[in-house]
């Protein structure tokens, strides 16, 4: 383990990591995040989803900044530099990860309705998004205070900081699956409501299978969150944070899986119809009302005992049965055609 002078001789690298990183395990995740990044570029452009694949390659960018900063602690376990970029990119990637999965729910609401949702838009967005925002301002702060600055004091007010954005990472997960099930729970109880116009979509078995796969994922990325919080918070010379097992797997697999499944199930190929579905969706606080027939009635047949020819054509000149006929079909509406 390592000893507390480290703080102030310029060596916060070996306190926080007192083992060697593996260059096969470090090296493997770095050739793997590396490659996903022009695979998200090209499905982005393919299905038009630049602001969903902007996030996503942002992360992969990180966690292969991250790996090659555990590249550099194999060679030389003091560079501070190389630990400053394993921290900053294992723990501020995956943030960036989380971010573009909020990108996908509002057009899953676009396909089943947005009558369904627990929350107005503007709240969803302000609320996901800031925590996003709060979260990558502290995880950042905590990461430079903690490795930039010398003595116990600063690195514990540092690793504080880092923990808060985690613990404000995982609360956006949180409230993000709480949320989905909501609107699960809406969707269930009132599907003779669905409008039919994208029953194409939800009803096939990728949309399915998609949503099944993007529910793993963020479970993954929950987990991840999770042990990053308990690893920082427990101290940098923990048992649980000086365990290179751990890290590859709780940290560095989940978060390549998570990726992995949203590239296989790219949301831009999933969901690319319902953008190009523009017509309007009948609200259900304002119901189609069947169109009134004229306040005017059909003249009475012959079989009626008042029936009178001459008198119906004598109380109305011109009055005649073929011309009425006409308007009254024209304003005639088949009720079933309406719903």
């Amino acid at each position: 383990m390592g000893n507390p002078t480290d703080y102030v001789s310029g060596r916060c690298s070996q306190i926080f990591l007192i083992y060697k990183p593996s260059f096969a395990g470090s090296g493997v995740f770095l050739a793997l995040f590396a490659v996903l990044i022009p695979i998200t570029l090209a499905l982005g452009i393919k299905y038009k989803s630049s602001v969903f694949a902007t996030a996503v390659v942002t992360g992969l960018t990180l966690e292969v900044m991250g790996y090659i900063g555990r590249l550099l602690l194999h060679n030389t376990p003091t560079d501070r530099s190389g630990f400053i970029l394993f921290l900053i990119g294992t723990i501020v990637g995956p943030t960036f990860i989380c971010g573009s999965i909020f990108l996908i729910p509002p057009q899953i609401f676009t396909i089943y309705g947005e009558e369904f949702r627990s929350w107005r838009p503007v709240w969803y967005s302000f609320v996901l998004y800031v925590l996003t925002a709060v979260s990558l301002v502290l995880e950042l702060a905590g990461v430079l205070v903690s490795t930039i600055q010398d003595g116990i004091g600063k690195v514990d007010i540092g690793s504080h900081v880092l923990v808060a954005g985690l613990v404000i990472q995982l609360v956006a997960l949180v409230i993000f699956i709480g949320h989905a099930i909501l609107f699960a729970i809406a969707v269930q109880t009132r599907h003779h409501m669905l409008d039919i116009k994208f029953a194409s979509i939800y009803n096939s078995r990728s949309f399915k299978a998609f949503l099944f796969a993007f529910t793993f994922a963020v479970l993954l990325l929950v987990l991840r969150t999770a042990y990053r919080i308990a690893a920082i918070a427990e101290g940098f010379n923990s048992s649980i944070a000086q365990s290179e097992t751990l890290l590859l797997i709780l940290d560095g697999l989940m978060v390549l899986l998570a990726t992995l499944i949203l590239l296989a199930f790219f949301p831009g190929r999933i969901l690319r119809d319902s953008g190009s579905q523009t017509l309007p969706r009948r609200s259900p606080r304002t119901p189609l009302q069947p169109i009134r027939v004229a306040p005017y009635d059909l003249p009475s047949t012959r079989s009626s005992p008042t029936y009178n020819r001459t008198s119906i054509k004598s109380s109305t000149p011109g009055y005649s049965l073929r011309k009425l006929a006409p308007p009254l079909l024209r304003n005639m509406v088949d009720s079933d055609a309406l719903w």
